[in-house]
């Protein structure tokens, strides 16, 4: 069935003209069908049913529709969808059989009216009728209730999306001011007891800054990116620290295009710098590699004894991983080393 038959048959619940008519004409013409056929058999001569029998047949068939479309109306009104599908689809169940059983009783009263209507082939077809009914009703009401619950489930995943999307975009700028506090404090002090180291750093500051405000917007970068920025920012703390930080960066060429989310390598560097002496008796050590799937970014652990960590980077970066992939930031740590694993996408 294709897309505009679907739309059409899930639609005939509606109040629609052009829905009401279909309803009404498919359900009066099989009503009048399956009685004339029971009249005809049961007669065998000629047709002996009045015409005003087959009226009431034909508006009794049409309530039982009707009913069902005014409930179905009303359920849409009371039973969010997909909340309380459940409770709608019984519900409706339990109805339409109450609905059907009056409708038989009341068929009952109305063939005692005529001899040929209480023959058992006219009880058949009038069966039959009432199941081809239900049937319609069944699969027009099912494929609304499900069109309904598709639709509010794709509602569900723009807003996931939507909600994760704002919530990648708070974690970015979260991270700009983290970032330019932490170095205009290294400025700070360096304009004080070095200023000519000053000029220097406030130029690759400069630099380094302008990757930030060029990238703040995008979701990914490529790796080759990423390591040109972050030379630069490596080289903002080798002018503070000189030879107590000793970087290696080791990098497969085939992956340099892949794509990992902006300043994530510079975010584990600065880490690794907040929370270890790097001096030229005890250097941080930190190595960058790829390895397959993932670069990895691992330091020797020499902790600051005022060091403190809320966390917050290594969360703010398994967050923006989240939105971008199901793939999880690996974090490893030993008494000599901390390793953390970023997978490339």
């Amino acid at each position: 069935m294709q897309n505009k038959d679907l739309q059409f048959v899930s639609n005939l619940s509606s109040y629609k003209w052009k829905y009401i008519l279909f309803r009404v004409g498919t359900v009066s013409l099989f009503a009048m069908l399956f009685m004339l056929f029971a009249d005809v058999i049961a007669a065998k001569e000629e047709l002996i049913v009045p015409i005003p029998q087959y009226i009431r047949v034909i508006i009794l068939f049409n309530i039982i529709t009707e009913s069902n479309v005014l409930l179905d109306n009303l359920s849409e009104r009371y039973f969010a969808i997909p909340q309380q599908i459940k409770t709608r689809v019984l519900l409706h169940f339990l109805i339409s059989i109450g609905i059907g059983v009056l409708a038989l009783l009341y068929f009952k009263e109305l063939i005692k009216e005529v001899n040929v209507l209480q023959q058992p082939i006219t009880w058949l077809m009038v069966a039959f009728g009432f199941i081809f009914v239900f049937i319609l009703i069944i699969v027009s009401i099912s494929l609304r209730i499900t069109s309904k619950w598709m639709s509010a489930q794709e509602e569900v995943k723009d807003l996931k999306q939507l909600q994760l999307r704002n919530d990648y975009n708070a974690l970015q700028d979260q991270l700009n001011p983290h970032f330019l506090f932490n170095n205009l404090s290294v400025l700070k002090s360096m304009i004080k007891y070095a200023p000519d180291a000053a000029v220097d750093f406030t130029q690759n500051f400069t630099d380094t800054y302008r990757y930030v405000l060029q990238n703040a917007e995008k979701e990914t970068v490529s790796l080759k990116e990423e390591l040109e920025f972050l030379n630069a920012y490596i080289a903002l703390h080798k002018e503070r620290v000189g030879d107590g930080l000793s970087v290696k960066i080791n990098i497969n060429n085939n992956l340099i295009y892949r794509k990992i989310p902006p300043l994530s390598l510079q975010l584990l560097i600065e880490n690794a710098i907040k929370h270890n002496i790097a001096t030229t008796d005890e250097p941080l050590n930190i190595n960058i590699k790829t390895n397959q799937e993932h670069i990895e970014v691992e330091n020797n652990i020499r902790p600051k004894e005022n060091s403190y960590s809320t966390s917050k980077g290594l969360k703010n970066l398994t967050s923006r991983y989240k939105f971008l992939t199901d793939r999880e930031v690996v974090i490893k740590q030993n008494k000599k080393t901390f390793k953390v694993e970023l997978p490339l996408l």
